[in-house]
């Protein structure tokens, strides 16, 4: 089973800029990783730049190693295991406005969203339409 979320900044217009991430997608994981390893525009779209991803990592860079599983270290979190990877064509994807970008996590059945907006991570949880605050003191460490 996959935890789908979808990860996006909101830009200056009001557009949001997203990519799909397939494992994983809980606060206490995605939602931790974001806020405290993604923390400057820059470095946020250095990942949207990867596209479309099965795996999020503590870096904006794409595993070499990515679909072979028997190279992969065990607990390696660093870097993201992109879908391009594997040789498909997934690049980020705009919505005009929260709304849509909320439709477009639930059309991946995404059960949560989050949202790079002025400076701070906020998340939503699926069939819901207010985002709240991702805490720092998330840590999927614990889940290990």
């Amino acid at each position: 089973m996959s935890t789908r979320c979808r990860i996006g900044i909101k830009n200056s217009d009001g557009t949001i800029e997203s990519i799909y991430c397939h494992h994983d997608g809980y606060v206490s994981y995605v939602g931790s990783i974001l806020v405290n390893h993604y923390k400057t525009e820059d470095k946020i779209r250095k990942l949207l730049d990867l596209g479309d991803m099965s795996s999020l990592g503590t870096e904006p860079m794409d595993n070499p190693d990515g679909w072979d599983f028997n190279k992969r270290q065990i607990g390696d979190n660093t870097m993201c295991t992109t879908y391009r990877r594997r040789g498909e064509d997934a690049p980020s994807k705009t919505s005009k406005d929260e709304e849509e970008y909320l439709k477009l996590t639930d059309d991946c059945w995404g059960e949560y969203c989050y949202l790079f907006d002025n400076g701070t991570w906020i998340f939503s949880s699926y069939g819901k339409s207010k985002f709240k605050p991702v805490k720092e003191d998330s840590d999927y460490e614990s889940l290990r």
